[in-house]
């Protein structure tokens, strides 16, 4: 019986040592980061999307901790990251974004290599990230994920479809982000990758409705192609989800993360 629990205050105390939990800083800004479980090889990174925070990975996050260590954060003005006089929280340039996730892990302590988890726009940044520090990523899953063609293919189908401010698109064409009609996004990688996409189509209003075949048709062959753009890539469809596949369904999110880390391993 004694032996047993030593063994229960040792493990209770590994599994504190690895969940770094709180703010710490990140180049000019202090970020909210929420780390669970005991790592077993690489560690996984949960990236939200746009306007969204930590929260939304509240499903998944407690199962991934079963076996290996997984961290969530909140970008500056959302969640518990909030500061004060932040109008527009996701303002900040994709590259200055993914400096700010490298240096929050290096300063709570999370070390590579990463298996990179990305939702809706949380994808094109977990995509970027992998481009520039590739030693340190090792596996990814894309969960109905933007697209970096997606404004020109959607605009080509419903030109109203798509209305973005000029400085957004500026910011866009500075990190690189194909905006023109036809230009194509030239990313890829040889890691294992799972593209997750949703199985309930969207409901579009107004004159966008006329078209939502052919904009479902589109998102499709988008998640193909980002399938396609690792040697080790697959895609996988959520037929009881929506655009928020892991609130819907995150048991197959979950169980898509495990495969991508086994494989990893």
């Amino acid at each position: 019986m004694i032996l047993r629990w030593m063994m229960f205050v040792f493990a209770t105390a590994a599994l504190s040592a690895c969940a770094q939990t709180g703010v710490y800083r990140a180049g000019s800004r202090n970020l909210y980061i929420h780390c669970e479980g005991v790592r077993h090889g690489a560690a996984v990174v949960l990236e939200a999307g746009a306007w969204r925070d930590s929260t939304d990975w509240s499903k998944v996050q407690p199962e991934v901790a079963r076996f290996t260590q997984v961290c969530s954060y909140d970008r500056e003005g959302l969640g518990k990251s909030k500061v004060d006089g932040v109008s527009n929280p996701d303002a900040v340039g994709l590259d200055e974004g993914v400096e700010e996730l490298h240096l929050l892990l290096l300063s709570a302590g999370v070390k590579p290599p990463y298996i990179l988890m990305g939702h809706s726009a949380g994808g094109i940044k977990v995509r970027r990230y992998a481009r520039d520090h590739p030693a340190e990523v090792v596996g990814m899953v894309l969960v109905d994920s933007a697209h970096e063609e997606q404004e020109w293919r959607f605009k080509a189908i419903d030109p109203s479809s798509v209305q973005i401010p000029e400085q957004v698109r500026e910011n866009a064409r500075r990190a690189g982000l194909p905006t023109e009609p036809g230009e194509r996004l030239v990313w890829h990688d040889d890691i294992p990758l799972i593209v997750l996409e949703h199985g309930i189509p969207f409901h579009f209003e107004g004159n966008m409705a006329k078209h939502a075949a052919e904009f479902e048709a589109t998102m499709h062959e988008m998640q193909l192609d980002l399938a396609s753009r690792s040697s080790k890539g697959e895609l996988r469809t959520a037929k009881k989800s929506g655009h928020d596949i892991m609130l819907d369904e995150p048991e197959f999110v979950t169980t898509a993360i495990r495969d991508v880390w086994n494989a990893a391993r």
